[in-house]
């Protein structure tokens, strides 16, 4: 008898375990469909930002995350079209000097202070004022007179000279993003760790190396936003990413390999968008430093490196081969022609040129941009076959900058270029004027620096194609860089995530992203 009842209570104590457990199941798995069917999402990149202040940044890892709480005047669309943002009209003078701006009223940034026109005109006397040394001074700093306010919700830039990209300029999300007037008084810290915007998301945490948090603005202008939060995570890793994104524990992945498309697209779980952007892949040649300061030996460089395997084979036919300093996607592309592949012919300009066999040579690049690296190794083997002996480094961003900075540290540099205005001139500005500070190839033409000046000025789109057209021309002559492809990002989703924007200048829009149901 007692056995019997020692039976009947073990076995309801089971009983009560296995509801327990089941009980415990049910919770999980209920909180694992909450997971993936909340208003949440976490995005991996290949790479961490480097500051958060919009002025005084050139790095895209910095732009793609503090673009989610700021915004500019103006944008681009998915089409690289100017659109209207927190400016909801404007107009030009008719000597193209003066450009009035309308606002939208009610605005608010998120720590309660009020967007309106003296605070625009804050942020770009920040910007443009040369003492205070950003970064992003260049863009309009040297065209603008001064800023004027009519009202609360009417601004008025005076430039000293047309400015033909002028819309393009304020739709660049870095340099004319717009941040609270209380952040920038309380200093170039607090711009670099929490520049306070007026975009659908605000910061709640950056840990730099490992995640950044943005919580839902629930006072947007826009409307509510979709999500409640946004986490980004830095992995550079391809594999950790791919695994991550087929898993469920991200929601989106930046630079999926070639190799891994095919696979996560043919998934009922998962999809890969694959979209042209206005980058640009080169390597840049120190002009500065024998014997690449001759345009025989920079043009033989470019003849050694066999652009038609790189796309087709090492990349699988997924990017193109350049012919200009810019994209196709860029409004002001030409096409300026190629170097064709001719080891032979390289190896006999090198020869009368008196270079040595055997040459040393160093390749870096930032160890951040994941996606460029097999790039870097390609060029270095068809460098190494054409006689020089060259030791490709992979640095931390901040080490790869310190080092363009010293033209002794280095011959070559691997670096992607974006015309982030979707409009030639910055790339040209920044990377060819004799005087630019980005100019890492050490590059000195006067010819070229009279077409960045007379294109800059020039309104009618027509006629600065025509300007830009034959400086295209002359770079590619005077071999610079070696040109090597355009570029086409391939950003992996789960199949219920909606709403990405991603325009030719590759700066990802989440106004609008979502999960369906």
């Amino acid at each position: 008898m007692r056995r019997t009842k020692t039976f009947k209570f073990c076995s309801i104590m089971l009983l009560l375990v296995f509801l327990v457990i089941m009980s415990a199941c049910e919770s999980d798995e209920s909180s694992a469909s909450s997971a993936t069917s909340d208003k949440s999402i976490v995005v991996a990149l290949t790479g961490e930002a480097n500051s958060l202040d919009p002025h005084n940044t050139t790095d895209t890892a910095s732009k793609q995350i503090y673009s989610v709480m700021t915004e500019t005047l103006v944008g681009l669309n998915e089409n690289g079209e100017v659109v209207p943002l927190l400016a909801k009209s404007w107009e030009n003078s008719e000597d193209g000097k003066t450009w009035t701006f309308q606002l939208e009223e009610g605005v608010e940034f998120t720590d309660g202070t009020p967007f309106n026109a003296e605070a625009v005109k804050i942020n770009f006397e920040r910007v443009t004022n040369e003492e205070n040394k950003l970064a992003r001074y260049p863009m309009l700093g040297p065209y603008l007179d001064s800023i004027t306010t009519n009202g609360d919700y009417e601004v008025v830039f005076h430039l000293n000279s047309p400015v033909g990209p002028f819309l393009n300029i304020l739709a660049f999300p870095s340099g004319s993003n717009i941040i609270s007037p209380k952040t920038i008084e309380e200093g170039i810290e607090a711009v670099r760790t929490n520049p306070i915007g007026t975009g659908p998301y605000k910061i709640k945490n950056w840990s730099p190396g490992t995640d950044t948090v943005f919580e839902a603005n629930p006072n947007y202008w826009g409307g509510t936003p979709q999500l409640d939060q946004i986490t980004f995570k830095v992995v550079p890793e391809n594999a950790s990413r791919v695994l991550m994104l087929e898993t469920g524990e991200v929601d989106i992945i930046a630079d999926v390999p070639a190799t891994d498309i095919e696979r996560i697209n043919n998934s009922e779980e998962t999809k890969v968008n694959s979209i042209e952007i206005n980058r640009t892949l080169y390597v840049g040649i120190n002009n500065s430093v024998a014997p690449f300061d001759k345009v025989e030996v920079r043009q033989a460089l470019n003849y050694a490196i066999d652009k038609v395997a790189l796309t087709n084979d090492l990349y699988e036919g997924r990017v193109k081969e350049s012919s200009a300093i810019v994209s196709s996607k860029d409004q002001m592309y030409s096409n300026a022609g190629t170097y064709p592949y001719d080891l032979e012919k390289a190896k006999e300009m090198l020869k009368k040129a008196g270079v040595k066999e055997g040459t040393k040579v160093r390749l870096v690049a930032a160890g951040n941009a994941v996606r460029d690296h097999k790039a870097g190794q390609y060029v270095q083997t068809s460098l190494q076959l054409l006689g020089f002996d060259v030791e490709f480094q992979m640095l931390e961003l901040n080490d790869y900058l310190n080092t363009l900075d010293d033209p002794s540290k280095y011959e070559l540099y691997l670096r992607g270029g974006i015309a982030n205005t979707n409009d030639a001139y910055d790339i040209l500005r920044d990377s060819f004027y004799s005087d630019s500070k980005y100019n890492y190839a050490r590059y000195i033409n006067p010819n070229i620096d009279q077409a960045i000046e007379k294109g800059a000025i020039e309104p009618i789109i027509e006629n600065r194609k025509k300007i830009y057209e034959e400086a295209f021309k002359e770079i590619k002559e005077d071999a610079p860089w070696i040109f090597l492809y355009e570029d086409t990002v391939h950003i992996g989703m789960r199949s219920n995530i909606e709403g990405l924007i991603v325009p030719p200048t590759h700066l990802w829009n989440y106004t609008e992203v979502r999960k369906s149901n």
